[in-house]
C-alpha cells in the first residue's frame, strides 16, 4: 500500500524533468526518491513517534498541533514536488528552449484538430460502450 504513494510521488517528479533526463539517470533518482527519502518523510508525519505527527505523544508537537495530514496527499504532493523541483533546477531548461544568446524560442503548438479528432473518436468509443 506505501509502495502505491511513494511511485505516485515519483511520478509526480517525472513530469518535471521529461525529455531532460536519460532513463538510466531517472531509474536512479525514482529508486533514491521511493527507498530512502520517501520513506523517512512519511515516518516524520505518518509515525507516532515523528517529529512532525499529530499523534506524538513526548515532546511538543510542530506548531502545536503537528502536521496534520489529509489522507496522505500532503506527504505524497510535498515529496513529488520538492523532488520535481531539485531535478528541474539541476537539469535546467529543455534543449531548444533558448537560442543561443538566451533569448526565449517560441515552441511549436500541437496540432489542435488532432486533439479535437481524438477526444471526439473516444467520446464515441464511450457511448457505444454504454449501449
Amino acid at each position: 500500500y506505501q509502495w502505491a504513494f511513494a511511485i505516485a510521488a515519483a511520478g509526480i517528479t517525472s513530469g518535471s524533468i521529461a525529455e531532460r533526463t536519460q532513463f538510466v539517470a531517472y531509474l536512479i533518482y525514482s529508486s533514491f526518491l521511493t527507498g530512502f527519502v520517501y520513506p523517512v518523510v512519511s515516518h516524520w508525519l505518518w509515525s507516532s513517534d515523528g517529529w512532525a505527527s499529530p499523534t506524538r505523544t513526548t515532546g511538543s508537537l510542530l506548531f502545536g498541533s503537528g502536521a496534520i495530514d489529509f489522507a496522505g496527499s500532503g506527504v505524497v504532493h510535498m515529496v513529488g514536488g520538492i523532488a520535481g523541483l531539485w531535478g528541474a533546477f539541476i537539469e535546467g531548461p529543455r534543449i531548444g528552449r533558448f537560442d543561443r544568446t538566451g533569448r526565449s524560442v517560441a515552441l511549436r503548438g500541437h496540432s489542435a484538430s488532432l486533439v479535437v479528432s481524438r477526444f471526439v473518436s473516444t467520446m464515441v468509443r464511450l457511448v457505444r460502450l454504454q449501449s
